[in-house]
């Protein structure tokens, strides 16, 4: 089969990442060509690059950024020229309007990477999305939060389901180096490290987070909150880090984000909005206990104190007496069932076949 994955970029995110780890999964029994849209040359769009398998096909189109009508031309000429047997956008569904109708014979599939009516740009073209969604391209959610949203919105019941995952995170070769820098940013010997891994946006509700570890801190606990992600120096967003005190610390992005996790105790989420986090899964597959706001499909994934703790809201109180539970019962909590959870729902191994098996069997006629 060949499949001809669609994206944006390979940039520092979790749809990126979903699709780079995919990829490299389906290729090992599949024609796989990768083809991007935003140019590479630019550093931020190419920040997974690197990890595509040698046995991927890559193509970068070199558009600005944005969905421009060249775009939209390129991904059709590429498309033509590549003759895959399934064509599978994780961008906007616009990416595949001129596809699926000039180029019929082959099968079209999108993923929503959120809420439905999160990912419809525009209110005018529901109708639109919708005769697409029914008729050319099929539909594919990643949460059951996500899967309920699109039945809601369109009034259809014909989306796939298939829960995003995730190749489990390896130590690199600076993981003694993680080692002595988180040692030496703990305030006390016995301090739990608390990890956030995401770009500092609205949606992700940074200002609660750093609240309630400063609430944390102030009641005397011992505890350090590693921030990894980009945006915390931008005009919008200093203040919040202008607010921290001393036991929280924006190291900006990294690559190795598994040195940190695997060294981590606890992972935290504030969000607000979410389709299914690949960062949570990250923390998972490492055995690190999660603690999140019921965003999106996070009540999916940590849906007992067993695999996690999420608090009952987005108050205040209810994330900060979330968090403090999960510090209080940390030592009875056991990390070896949550990797075992991560490798039998959410691992890559466990993805990828579901959309093998959507690519193999589904028909959208």
């Amino acid at each position: 089969m060949k499949i001809l994955e669609l994206h944006y970029s390979t940039a520092a995110a979790g749809a990126e990442r979903l699709v780079i780890d995919l990829s490299n999964e389906l290729s090992r029994n599949n024609e796989l060509v990768l083809c991007t849209t935003d140019d590479d040359s630019i550093l931020e769009n190419s920040y997974y690059k690197n990890e595509i398998s040698a046995r991927i096909k890559y193509i970068n189109l070199k558009c600005k950024s944005g969905l421009g009508v060249k775009s939209i031309w390129r991904i059709l000429k590429i498309i033509k020229e590549e003759k895959p047997d399934i064509v599978h956008s994780h961008a906007n569904l616009i990416t595949l309007f001129l596809p699926a109708i000039l180029l019929p014979g082959i099968r079209y599939f999108h993923t929503i990477h959120n809420l439905a009516e999160r990912c419809l740009i525009n209110k005018n073209l529901k109708f639109i999305y919708k005769w697409f969604y029914k008729k050319k391209v099929q539909p594919v959610t990643i949460s059951q939060l996500c899967l309920d949203s699109y039945k809601k919105l369109y009034n259809m019941d014909n989306a796939i389901n298939i829960v995003n995952g995730r190749s489990r995170l390896q130590q690199t070769t600076d993981y003694d180096k993680v080692t002595i820098e988180l040692n030496e940013l703990k305030i006390h010997d016995d301090d739990k490290i608390f990890v956030h891994v995401a770009r500092c946006a609205k949606a992700k509700n940074q200002k609660l987070l750093v609240d309630t570890f400063n609430r944390f801190l102030n009641e005397g606990n011992h505890g350090i909150l590693i921030l990894i992600g980009t945006a915390y120096d931008s005009e919008e967003n200093i203040h919040i880090l202008n607010n921290a005190q001393k036991g929280i610390y924006w190291l900006g992005a990294k690559n190795n984000v598994g040195d940190y996790l695997l060294q981590a105790d606890f992972f935290v989420l504030s969000s607000l909005f979410e389709g299914l986090p690949i960062s949570l899964l990250e923390a998972i597959s490492c055995g690190v206990i999660p603690i999140c706001t019921p965003a999106g499909g996070i009540p999916d994934v940590i849906n007992s104190e067993s695999n996690g703790y999420v608090s009952k809201s987005f108050d205040a109180d209810d994330f900060y007496y979330t968090l403090k539970r999960a510090f209080d019962d940390e030592k009875y909590f056991n990390r070896i069932h949550l990797e075992e959870y991560f490798e039998n729902n959410f691992s890559m191994r466990h993805c990828a076949e579901g959309y093998f098996n959507a690519f193999s069997h589904n028909d959208t006629e």
